[in-house]
């Protein structure tokens, strides 16, 4: 099944997608399928929490979805307030092998749930951003509450997956950016005798309103056989830009939500994404939001295909017209890959 979250006249609703992308209100459904509209779920966190009961009645209803009506509608994103988001950093085996050194377990950092926007939404780009990019990824919804999972119990505490746009401002990384101790400070101070240390805040490169696109829809676990081989594509505009797999994964998804609930105690509908997709025609840092005027798309295989287009805003909030491009430069401009 294809589950989403979109905002009517009426206000927010769970909705069943069918087979041609149109989601049905749930509370519709049910009264198609002859089941009481009250009984059905009115958020995704409802629903998600009590699927092991509803989950007959969601079937029934998402058989009778076809031919109904889509409302006027926007796409939401499909579990609008989760508790917590968590990352999985730096997953990609052929971005590790650019690091001098990395974590031997999964390292994680936090996107806030208010970055989140829905599918066709805008991502907001103002000047101050600087070089900023999107990182398309798969999502594990968890759906149950979780603490010290074995890896071979990770699979059945998945409610579904669904796609980000883990988008990252490296200009606002690098200002947040520490590096300890001054290598003019003879010797070390207490605590650094152990080398060099970088320390990175997250909380406005990744964080920062509109940065997590995430969508369309959730598809349950049962229709995807193996989250660990799933081909993932990121578009800018018709340009297919990066072409992947979670194959490509350094730690996959077991061992990823495995290690995680070892120290963070996960519940239904915590969003878990599992690393970017970064091999293709342009690296990353290529992809500068700056310059490119999209829509940005993620496609992942079996999920679907999350758009957003790109809106530049200046420094108080107001529209910046889109600037032509400069057909005798070369687009986009070529830029360290680090």
């Amino acid at each position: 099944m294809k589950l989403a979250t979109i905002r009517t006249e009426e206000g927010a609703a769970v909705a069943l997608v069918d087979r041609d992308a149109h989601p049905i209100p749930l509370s519709e459904a049910y009264s198609r399928a002859g089941l009481d509209p009250s009984s059905a779920p009115r958020t995704m966190l409802d629903l998600i929490s009590g699927y092991a009961t509803l989950e007959a009645d969601l079937r029934r209803a998402s058989a009778k979805t076809s031919g109904a009506e889509a409302p006027a509608f926007r796409w939401l994103p499909p579990v609008p307030n989760p508790s917590k988001i968590l990352g999985c950093a730096i997953n990609n085996s052929g971005l590790n092998d650019l690091a001098k050194s990395y974590a031997e377990n999964p390292p994680f950092f936090v996107k806030l749930p208010s970055a989140m926007v829905g599918h066709e939404e805008p991502v907001v780009i103002r000047p101050d951003y600087g070089l900023t990019h999107p990182e398309g990824e798969l999502v594990a919804v968890i759906g149950r509450h979780c603490k010290h999972l074995a890896p071979a119990e990770v699979a059945e505490s998945i409610f579904g997956y669904t796609i980000i746009d883990d988008v990252t401002s490296i200009t606002l990384k690098s200002e947040d950016t520490y590096v300890f101790p001054d290598p003019g400070i003879t010797p070390p101070p207490p605590g650094f005798d152990h080398g060099e240390m970088h320390l990175v805040y997250h909380a406005r490169s990744k964080g920062t309103d509109t940065f997590g696109p995430c969508g369309p829809w959730v598809v349950t676990r049962d229709e995807i056989a193996d989250p660990n081989r799933l081909d993932v594509k990121v578009w800018m505009g018709d340009e297919l830009c990066a072409s992947d797999n979670t194959g490509k994964l350094r730690f996959p998804i077991e061992q990823v939500i495995s290690w995680l609930t070892r120290f963070i105690t996960l519940e239904p509908g915590d969003l878990v994404h599992m690393g970017t997709a970064a091999r293709g025609k342009y690296g990353l840092r290529e992809l500068d939001f700056q310059r490119w005027d999209g829509p940005c798309a993620i496609e992942i295989e079996g999920i679907g295909k999350l758009s957003n287009p790109i809106v530049r805003q200046d420094l108080d909030g107001h529209p910046v017209p889109k600037q032509p491009r400069q057909e005798s430069a070369p687009w986009p401009p070529r830029l360290s890959s680090r």
